[in-house]
Parts: C-alpha cells; sequence; structure tokens
C-alpha cells in the first residue's frame, strides 16, 4: 500500500506485522448490583454480519423495557434496583446472543476460512448452495443478522 511505504523501513521482521485478532465470547454474568454490561461489555459478536452494533442497541433497548419502570417507580438509581432485574436482562439477551456467536462461527468455520485458503479452489458448501436457491431461506441469514433472532422494540 502506496500509503505506508514510508514506515516499511522500521519493520525488521514479518512478525512485527499481524493481523487483527477475531474473538467471539461472552462475560458468564453481566451484572452485580449497580452494574449491567451490555453491548460489547457484556459479549464481544465476531465481525462476521456486522452484527455487534444490533446487539448492542437491541441490549439497550431490552435495558430500557425492563428498568424504565422500576426506576420510574422507585425513583432510584441504578445501584438501588433489585438484583432481579438487572438478571432479567442478561436472561433475555443471552440465548438470541448464543445463537448469533454460534451462528457466526459457522460461518467463518464453513464459508471464510475455505474462501481464504488459497491452496484449493473455493467450492461454496452445498447448505450455502441450498440457502441461495430458495427465496425463503436465502433471506433468513439477512434477516436474522438484521434484526436478531427474537426483534426487541421499545414499549411506549
Amino acid at each position: 500500500m502506496p500509503e505506508f511505504a514510508d514506515r516499511m523501513e522500521h519493520l525488521e521482521e514479518w512478525k512485527e506485522v499481524s493481523l487483527l485478532s477475531v474473538e467471539s465470547s461472552r462475560c458468564p454474568r453481566w451484572y452485580r448490583p449497580g452494574l449491567l454490561l451490555i453491548g460489547d461489555a457484556a459479549h464481544v459478536m465476531s465481525p462476521v454480519g456486522g452484527v455487534g452494533i444490533n446487539y448492542a442497541i437491541q441490549d439497550a433497548v431490552v435495558v430500557a423495557n425492563v428498568l424504565a419502570e422500576p426506576l420510574v417507580r422507585s425513583q432510584s438509581q441504578l445501584k438501588d434496583l433489585e438484583v432481579r432485574y438487572l438478571a432479567t436482562v442478561q436472561r433475555r439477551r443471552g440465548l438470541p446472543t448464543r445463537i448469533i456467536q454460534a451462528f457466526q462461527a459457522q460461518i467463518q468455520q464453513r464459508v471464510l476460512a475455505p474462501a481464504l485458503d488459497s491452496s484449493q479452489p473455493f467450492a461454496p458448501p452445498a447448505l450455502l448452495r441450498l440457502l441461495l436457491r430458495i427465496p425463503f431461506l436465502r433471506d433468513l441469514p439477512a434477516r436474522l443478522v438484521a434484526f436478531g433472532v427474537w426483534p426487541v422494540h421499545v414499549k411506549k
């Protein structure tokens, strides 16, 4: 890349050049009294499908739906809320997060990794070829990425 040519003289070995590490993980517990983790703080999403921001926003919507009434009713702060409300957020968001992370891992292992392996010509997996031929199935991954496993909506 020409824009980085002036920096090449600083590299002495190839091990100084590395790719961004990619991970997908979840905290076992997203809450404690006075603390609630959401988005990347609670669950790091793989970049596959670009769903990280979607899931962070969905987490925030669930937080608003679960905590708004108790906070208004008691006129308290997060630190004064019962932990059960915080646990409810993780219960509602935990399974959808695990499902999408498993979906991302399968795409990474079965489609992206083989496509990036330059030693063999790429042939899409049979399941992917089937998905692309059936309209309902072809649209399913995009809907899953865009709206999540269980779409959430802000309560009025």
